[in-house]
């Protein structure tokens, strides 16, 4: 795929000199700007806005965040951000998250932050992930119109806590750059949810290495939902399986797959009591579609690992699994904040989801990950896989299985998949666990080559 049409016939049309850059396929701007070896405040980005006059696009610098308080005062208008499903229509021959800054191309009316007069050139995505172009600042504010030009974000390294910030000017700091103002003290989780029955004791026999399908379907008989569930997709001719299946054995052994229904089995059950949405960044969608593919690949890597490093499969699945459980905890425990985190990371890819979620909830989802794993009772070693699997630097006590989660998904982020950590795959890490690059990235290729089961149970678990 090229230069969606329209946004190159805009471009030749207005007889603006550009430069188009190509680069590797990436899911961010950071990314694009690292594979081009340029400054992410060179880059700029759009961010869709609405309210009761209409659409507005505000384009400001890629590093920077959007100022909902500056922006409401300065326009004396009450914007929201759109919701991501719905920028697909606007931006219908573009790739997904990846919008021109060319509002005349949509017949969107336009704002420009005025520090992009601070550049003297304009690089942006033109709607696909392999190509940015570059022009003059002058020749873009041209194309532009007769654009407003105001003060209406700051960069986002500002938001970052300082030592010594106290959470009165924190509480600030987030209700100026959040879209609504629900916030609730995270003093107010007074309780983890308690581990559903099944999926205690599929979690227990998925660190069996001797588990077998005859006891997992002794486990899921148990839910007759559950068990109508599993013997449902059995039978569906997508599996090609002649004949009815109605024995929870056969469909685990001979159709579905240990893994597969094990991870369907959990999903459910968990599912059950945490109430998500399954749309936006973090809904469930989005959740399940990483967690799956995070936990084959977590898998496959640790087959390469020394015997003496090599954690159990089933460990290592789970790791990868249930990595970003407390995310589903905080959705479900703070709905409201819930949604603005969606927006905000919505508005703003390229900030890192757990400096996201300490400024608009206090806590991430590391952190509710392993308490509740913690106080459900699993295996140390799962713990310390969900906490620091954002954590490059961590070589204590069980560190394989986090280390493995964090290198498993800085590679799926190459596929646009779940988010994406600055620095790409730590070669420190490579080296302590003896990975090489090239395997990370070999079994990532497998993976999506053949991903259309993975794909199929995600849509499942969502469902």
């Amino acid at each position: 795929m090229g230069i969606p049409s329209n946004v190159r016939n805009f471009l030749d049309r207005e007889g603006t000199g550009y430069q188009v850059l190509f680069h590797r396929r990436t899911s961010t701007l950071s990314q694009a700007a690292e594979a081009c070896d340029l400054p992410l405040n060179h880059l700029v980005r759009a961010v869709i806005l609405v309210d009761g006059q209409g659409l507005l696009m505000a384009v400001l610098p890629a590093d920077h965040v959007l100022d909902f308080n500056a922006l409401g005062e300065w326009l004396h208008r009450d914007l929201e951000l759109v919701p991501g499903n719905q920028l697909a229509t606007i931006f219908d021959q573009c790739e997904p998250r990846s919008y021109p800054p060319l509002a005349p191309v949509y017949n969107l009316d336009v704002i420009i932050d005025a520090s992009l007069d601070e550049l003297d050139v304009i690089t942006f995505e033109p709607g696909i992930h392999t190509t940015l172009v570059q022009m003059d600042t002058e020749r873009y504010r041209k194309m532009l119109g007769n654009a407003l030009s105001g003060q209406f974000s700051r960069p986002a390294s500002t938001l970052r806590s300082e030592h010594g910030e106290n959470e009165l000017e924190l509480t600030d700091v987030v209700g100026q750059f959040t879209p609504a103002r629900v916030k609730r003290n995270i003093e107010e989780f007074h309780e983890l949810p308690a581990i559903p029955a099944t999926a205690a004791q599929i979690l227990e026999l998925a660190t069996n290495p001797r588990a077998n399908a005859r006891q997992l379907a002794q486990i899921i008989e148990q839910d007759p939902d559950l068990t109508a569930q599993v013997l449902r997709y059995a039978n569906a001719p997508s599996y090609g399986y002649a004949g009815s299946i109605q024995n929870l054995q056969t469909a685990i052994a001979r159709v579905l797959g240990f893994d597969y229904v094990l991870s369907l089995a959990l999903g459910f059950s968990i599912g059950k009591s945490l109430l998500i949405p399954r749309d936006g960044p973090f809904g469930l969608d989005s959740f399940w579609r990483h967690s799956v593919h995070a936990a084959r690949l977590v898998e496959e890597l640790a087959l390469h690992l020394p015997h003496e490093l090599r954690p159990q499969r089933g460990t290592a699945y789970l790791a990868g699994l249930l990595q970003n459980l407390g995310r589903l905890v905080l959705g479900h425990t703070f709905q409201p904040e819930f949604f603005i985190l969606n927006r905000f990371a919505q508005a703003n890819p390229d900030m890192p989801t757990c400096e996201l979620e300490r400024h608009v909830l206090g806590v991430t989802h590391d952190q509710i990950g392993a308490w509740l794993l913690e106080a459900w009772g699993l295996p140390e070693e799962l713990i310390v896989a969900v906490r620091h699997h954002h954590d490059e630097s961590y070589w204590d006590r069980f560190s394989t299985c986090s280390q493995l989660v964090l290198i498993a998904n800085r590679a799926l982020a190459n596929y646009g998949l779940g988010e994406s950590d600055q620095g790409g795959i730590p070669q420190f890490s490579l080296e302590m666990l003896g990975l090489d690059e090239q395997t990370v990235l070999a079994e990532t290729d497998k993976l999506f080559e053949k991903s259309s089961d993975l794909t199929d149970l995600a849509a499942r678990l969502a469902a």
